[in-house]
């Protein structure tokens, strides 16, 4: 019987990498002519919707989850899809064209490009919530944001800061940090 429920648990937690494997796969980009923006933002959306999923956030929340964009939309209709979607118990709201004083009511912040020069203030600012933050800009781990998405041959990846998470009381499951092309600590290191 004890070896039927540990092989039962093994099932189990070979079954949960392997939803988290799909859920996170580096997928590729096909790339027809003049798709390609729409095509790349489409999996970051995809992305943002699987970290709304694997978070754990410090406390027992109500109401929808609020992911945030913060500075211009690149996203187009590509966040459209998420919205009112089930995550967690809960419903997913997409907020777009928030100011920094908006940070704290929202669980994962967006910070677009054009935010590149204040990424230092932005993040200092959502780092003293439980609120994710993540970003295609280059270097956005390095600079204290928790989650930074690049293009890597043709494929979005990920890198993880894991002593900002942990500086903000949010958790990622190990799967997921597993599959993360980087997990750097507070310094950039990894």
């Amino acid at each position: 019987m004890f070896k039927r429920s540990l092989r039962l648990a093994g099932l189990r937690r070979t079954l949960w990498a392997a939803a988290v494997l799909c859920a996170f796969g580096a997928w590729p980009l096909a790339r027809p002519a003049g798709a390609d923006d729409i095509q790349e933002y489409e999996v970051k959306a995809a992305y943002l919707f699987n970290f709304a999923r694997f978070t754990e956030w410090p406390s027992p929340q109500e109401g929808p989850i609020q992911l945030c964009l913060l500075g211009h939309d690149p996203f187009g209709s590509a966040l459209s899809g998420l919205e009112g979607r089930p995550v967690q118990g809960r419903t997913m709201h997409v907020r777009r064209g928030i100011a920094v004083g908006d940070i704290p009511g929202c669980h994962i912040v967006f910070i677009s490009d054009s935010e590149e020069r204040r990424v230092p203030l932005d993040v200092r600012v959502a780092n003293t919530y439980p609120v994710l933050t993540v970003s295609d800009i280059e270097g956005f781990t390095d600079s204290g944001g928790m989650i930074g998405l690049y293009l890597s041959d043709q494929r979005v990846q990920f890198d993880v800061n894991l002593a900002a998470l942990r500086a903000a009381n949010l958790k990622l499951p190990a799967q997921v940090l597993k599959l993360a092309r980087q997990v750097v600590n507070a310094r950039g290191q990894p």
